[in-house]
């Protein structure tokens, strides 16, 4: 009776190891998996008339939350809980991807000599400060609603005076929840938002 007790144990103690072994399997296979990775545009040339100058703009790295600081793209279920779109991401962090969205688009409407991100030009005449406090798609009832919200600050780099500063607010609705159908409303909504930052440029003066 000992012996079939312990043959017993023993069989229950393998089924075990190999069931959780299965698990581990199938952990690693799933972290592995690629996710589909996903990339905004910038505007083209042209989008919005602006009046060139010589001068040199350098876009900082947009302020956010934590969530935002993560190639994850959040989708928030409430106002208060935050979760990421499955199985997608985006190209970089959204806060860098902000950046290079403001450097391409701004770059492309000729109002500046040289555009480029924070570090990787020569001393600027002006920079671009960015509070990014939204960029998520919000789920509703029956909808879905891209949300892209922030706050620019336009700094004189030789002596930090506040040249103008404008918060944006835009959005745009996804007809389903499908992962294409919220990236292109993401595009959407962040298109609607740089075109409004030109239009702001064009009018802001500039010394």
């Amino acid at each position: 009776m000992a012996f079939l007790v312990t043959l017993r144990s023993t069989a229950l103690g393998l089924s075990m190891l190999a069931m959780a072994g299965c698990s581990a399997i199938s952990s690693i296979q799933t972290a592995s998996k690629p996710l589909d990775t996903f990339e905004l545009s910038p505007l083209p040339a042209g989008t919005v008339s602006v009046r060139q100058s010589r001068r040199y703009l350098e876009v900082a790295m947009p302020s956010a939350t934590g969530a935002f600081a993560s190639d994850r793209i959040v989708v928030k279920p409430t106002p208060l809980k935050i979760e990421s779109l499955p199985d997608a991401r985006w190209i970089n962090d959204a806060t860098e991807h902000v950046q290079l969205l403001l450097v391409r688009s701004l770059a492309n409407s000729g109002r500046f000599a040289l555009v480029t991100a924070a570090g990787s030009g020569p001393s600027p005449d002006y920079v671009l400060m960015t509070d990014l406090q939204a960029f998520q798609a919000e789920v509703g009832a029956d909808s879905v609603t891209i949300v892209v919200r922030s706050t620019m600050t336009l700094l004189s780099d030789t002596d930090g005076r506040v040249v103008s500063s404008r918060s944006f607010d835009t959005s745009a609705t996804a007809p389903d929840t499908s992962r294409e159908m919220v990236v292109a409303a993401f595009d959407a909504a962040m298109t609607a938002q740089l075109t409004e930052v030109l239009d702001w440029f064009a009018k802001t003066p500039l010394r």
